[in-house]
């Protein structure tokens, strides 16, 4: 399956973006916990955002609830 990695400043502008091949959205997930030490990551799967990765794979918080 294709998808799109957005890397997010703390702004949360994109910064850069990346196309990643993944077999599921976990696979993909996983791959996007390893690309966030200097930003945080959106996956995207066409139209569909899958998640949120935060900076550093930070914990998500009650705050964090629109990223999901």
């Amino acid at each position: 399956m294709d998808y799109k990695f957005y890397r997010l400043d703390v702004s949360e502008r994109i910064v850069s973006s990346k196309d990643v091949a993944a077999p599921d959205d976990l696979a993909a997930l996983k791959e996007a916990e390893n690309d966030c030490e200097e930003y945080a990551v959106e996956v995207w799967q066409g139209a569909r955002r899958v998640a949120r990765v935060k900076l550093d794979n930070a914990p998500l918080n009650a705050e964090d609830r629109t990223c999901l």
